[in-house]
């Protein structure tokens, strides 16, 4: 069998997962989100989201599936993953920041942890930040979840997601793998 191209695989990503999404999401999916919104939230964010995030947004649904309280919405009152951006990089906690720069909150587990997209590289890295490890803004608050969005959504599908990264979706995790980037991306200026 030829190996896929990654427009290819990346193409039948995204079709097995919008049908996995219409499946599994409690109700009616939104509709993808339209490329003015799209384009809004790049320029709110202030960089482009990850190709395939956006992709998911555009193509999928304006967020609600997927583990934990589901893929966020780019624009929401509540937990919207670009609206609230700006407010948690110019945030501080006890005088310094904690909400690293280019990094999108995405999706929200539950008791304080979120999962977030580092929109600053091609894999979209995907780092968790569990607040209840640490002082914000500390080493040991971040972590990587998963080396790639590809693979974490690969693990939504097989139902692994918020576990240690299952082989076969970059390299297995064995266990909290903190996020050695976060002290140069956190602006203390803001």
């Amino acid at each position: 069998m030829p190996e896929l191209r990654r427009s290819d695989a990346e193409d039948d990503l995204v079709r097995r997962l919008a049908t996995w999404a219409a499946g599994s999401a409690p109700g009616a999916l939104a509709p993808p989100a339209a490329a003015a919104m799209l384009e809004r939230a790049e320029r709110i964010f202030g960089l482009p989201l990850q190709p395939l995030l956006r992709r998911l947004y555009g193509e999928v649904a304006d967020g609600g599936f997927g583990p934990g309280y589901g893929l966020a919405p780019l624009f929401h009152a509540g937990f919207g993953a670009v609206n609230g951006y700006p407010a948690r990089i110019r945030s501080r906690s006890g005088g310094q920041p904690w909400w690293p720069r280019g990094v999108l909150p995405v999706l929200h587990w539950g008791g304080g942890r979120h999962a977030a997209v580092d929109c600053t590289g091609p894999e979209g890295l995907i780092l968790q930040y569990s607040p209840g490890t640490g002082q914000p803004g500390a080493a040991d608050t971040w972590f990587v979840e998963s080396e790639s969005l590809a693979g974490w959504l690969e693990s939504w599908m097989d139902g692994t997601s918020g576990q240690p990264h299952p082989e076969g979706h970059g390299r297995a995790l064995d266990g909290p793998v903190p996020w050695d980037a976060l002290a140069s991306r956190l602006d203390p200026a803001g």
